[in-house]
């Protein structure tokens, strides 16, 4: 008898375990038989996630203090007649609770107990909690029966952070026992062939034409007609089906690609979504490579969509699968990004190839909110991570417009196509080329050419990267412009091989270049939007690497996209002819120089010594470099001149040279001084300063000496 009562306590908490709150209970309801009574059922939300922040040992003490809490609030709770309530622990994180309906009544404290506050040595923390509320009608159900109703109650408000709890009510039920009737005939509806392929296509934003489409399924039940994914996914997944539904679709998909290759007829990537429960399959790269080699398509006809929820769930599981599938040659799609707690951790660590954005971003559009800015930000960070990205849900022509304007590329939704069958999906694959109906799609300056420069065929992605020399896509916002776009001899032209196609970083171009040539190449970039024709131009650009390189560039307009700009740069590397033509004007210019001059030197500002080029003394070397920053200072006493502390300035500060030549009509500064020697006498000197540049269009500064 006394080990029996010891099975009804939960040993961390101090109160009723399951057992001991059904046994507890019913004798509440046997002595109390005219008492109405509510059941709660109480769950803290995302549990595992404070175990694994805080550790086991602090998640038990929360567990502990919710039971203390309990206590304190249900302890000795009497109804109008003094009746009490009940308590416990049923497993984990969920605790049950009975007590007289009449303490619902006036304001308790029971519809604000949403929040758990966690008080620690440190800090303090609060966590969210729901209850799901069943009123006793009838207690012939049994006390196991009403719990479960509460429970029910509770599932419905596991992620309403506003109103932590619910009542029961009969739909709960119903719905519950549709569920288990669906899940009794699953299997059979496979059998059957009642689940449907649906096709929803991905288009190109400017041209409208389908790109790829993403493979849905529908339940088309011979009773109950189409039944809603959102239905009976859910049930799958709970009991493992999904598993043997995904492989139905991956199949599916891959006949009818099958087919209408060997008709001879057009295809296009089509994406697959894989379940959390696929990831728990360890041959889940085999088996999906087994059904390609079965039907024989390549690889990049079948793109595989990932939740975010599915990597939340187990990050590093999932990270190794999903890094082997990337191995074996798939494109990796992350699906509603945007829609998790932690989207941008999920892409760090995930490697992806495509992202398909959640458009809930877009319910403030209208009001230009702050989901706008962040669906721009969003398009704009994919393509500096070379991704692609497909806006998903798109409805109005206003959302097109918009994510036009933003050069989201690629988008699916109702605007242009809504999910159809497959008879139907391959009829407007056999005129992909025409609009769908009612879409007239036009860019200004564009003409086509955004089809290539942004396609995704493997025809557009080979011409565009083979062309020869270097091919850029720039885009310009004000006086800003970036590069978002390169092909293979633009890369390798400026030294970063590693960044072929949606420039990976690096992107704004006046860090590379010259303030004078980045001024004078916004005017011909003006003139190539004016004239509608291609525009030439030299300019100086400044390599990955830090080298300098002159680049010969033709320059045509492509178009604009709201605010934005769009250019197409075809540069040539002139620098080695650049090279010969400034050697033989230095060389022409430098004898000319000797002629007239002493000394002949070459200051460096930055180290602050004179390297000699020229000299007519004995005892002096070319070559050799004395230091000029303090030569005013050293020789003060010698040196007579009334422009003595302006010359001293020049020596020592560029940007005082600078001004100063920048001030001069002939562009060089003249220095007259007379050097008073104890030995040698007083003698005049007369020096230029002048400002030249260098083959790779460097800075230089040579200062002349004569004397008189």
């Amino acid at each position: 008898m006394r080990e029996e009562q010891e099975n009804i306590w939960d040993s961390l908490t101090g109160i009723y375990n399951r057992k001991g709150f059904y046994q507890a209970t019913q004798e509440l309801f046997d002595r109390n038989p005219d008492t109405k009574y509510v059941i709660a059922y109480w769950n803290v939300q995302r549990f595992k996630i404070i175990n694994e922040l805080f550790g086991r040992e602090v998640g038990d003490n929360i567990l502990i203090q919710m039971a203390e809490r309990i206590k304190s609030a249900y302890h000795g709770v009497k109804g109008q007649n003094g009746i009490e309530g009940t308590y416990g622990r049923m497993e984990s994180d969920n605790f049950a609770i009975c007590f007289p309906a009449s303490f619902l009544e006036g304001d308790r404290a029971f519809v604000h107990s949403g929040e758990i506050t966690y008080i620690s040595e440190d800090a303090e923390y609060r966590f969210s909690s729901c209850y799901g509320l069943y009123v006793v009608e009838d207690r012939s159900v049994g006390i196991a029966a009403m719990v479960d109703r509460s429970r029910l109650a509770m599932d419905t408000v596991k992620t309403n952070y506003v109103r932590p709890y619910a009542y029961y009510n009969d739909s709960m039920r119903e719905r519950v026992v549709m569920e288990q009737i669906l899940m009794s005939e699953c299997e059979k509806a496979i059998r059957e062939r009642q689940f449907m392929v649906y096709y929803q296509p991905v288009c190109d934003a400017v041209s409208g034409r389908i790109m790829s489409a993403e493979a849905l399924v529908r339940w088309n039940h011979p009773q109950r007609g189409m039944i809603s994914p959102a239905v009976f996914i859910p049930l799958f997944e709970r009991n493992g089906f999904v598993s043997v539904l995904d492989r139905y679709v991956w199949e599916s998909v891959c006949q009818m690609l099958r087919r209408r290759l060997d008709e001879g007829k057009e295809v296009v990537p089509v994406s697959i979504n894989v379940s959390r429960v696929d990831f728990y399959n360890q041959q889940l790269c085999e088996n999906i490579i087994r059904i390609l080699d079965k039907y024989g398509l390549e690889k990049r006809l079948l793109r595989l969509e990932v939740t975010e929820s599915s990597y939340s769930d187990d990050p590093q599981h999932v990270l190794e699968i999903v890094k082997r599938l990337q191995d074996h040659g798939f494109t990796i799609m992350m699906d509603d990004f945007g829609s998790g707690y932690s989207s941008l951790n999920t892409l760090k660590d995930l490697p992806v190839d495509i992202l398909k954005i959640d458009m809930k971003f877009m319910d403030d559009l209208e009001k230009g909110g702050k989901s706008a800015i962040i669906l721009e930000s969003i398009v704009r960070m994919a393509k500096w991570m070379s991704l692609k990205a497909v806006a998903e849900g798109v409805e109005t022509e206003e959302e097109l417009n918009f994510l036009k304007s933003v050069e989201c590329n690629y988008i699916q939704g109702y605007y242009f196509y809504r999910p159809m069958p497959e008879k139907e999906f391959e009829e407007q694959l056999n005129h992909r080329e025409e609009l769908p109906a009612g879409k007239e799609l036009m860019m200004s300056g564009g003409e086509g050419d955004f089809a290539v420069l942004y396609g995704e065929s493997m025809k557009g992605e080979n011409l565009f990267q083979n062309m020869l020399g270097g091919l850029g896509i720039y885009e310009l916002v004000g006086d800003r412009m970036e590069i978002v776009r390169a092909n293979r001899g633009y890369c390798e032209m400026l030294l970063e091989p590693g960044s072929i196609g949606l420039m990976s970083g690096r992107r704004l171009i006046s860090e590379y270049m010259y303030d004078e040539d980045y001024q004078a190449l916004l005017e011909r970039c003006g003139e190539a939007e004016k004239t509608k024709t291609m525009v030439d131009t030299q300019l100086r650009r400044r390599r990955y690497d830090g080298s300098t390189a002159w680049l010969d560039v033709r320059i045509r307009f492509l178009g604009n996209q709201g605010n934005r700009k769009l250019y197409c740069f075809y540069i040539m590397d002139i620098s080695r002819m650049k090279q010969i033509e400034m050697e033989g004007y230095a060389n022409r210019y430098s004898q000319a120089l000797f002629r007239n001059f002493d000394k002949v030197y070459r200051l460096d500002y930055d180290t602050g010594y004179a390297e000699v080029l020229h000299t007519s003394e004995e005892k002096m070397k070319i070559g050799d470099k004395v230091y000029f920053r303090d030569f005013f200072e050293r020789f003060d006493r010698e040196i007579i001149s009334e422009r003595k502390e302006e010359y001293r300035q020049w020596m020592k500060d560029k940007e005082a040279v600078d001004e100063a030549l920048r001030g001069s009509r002939s562009r060089s500064l003249t220095i007259d001084y007379r050097v008073d020697g104890p030995k040698t006498g007083c003698k005049q000197v007369w020096a230029v300063l002048i400002k030249v540049t260098t083959a790779y269009e460097e800075e230089g500064y040579l200062l002349c000496l004569k004397r008189a």
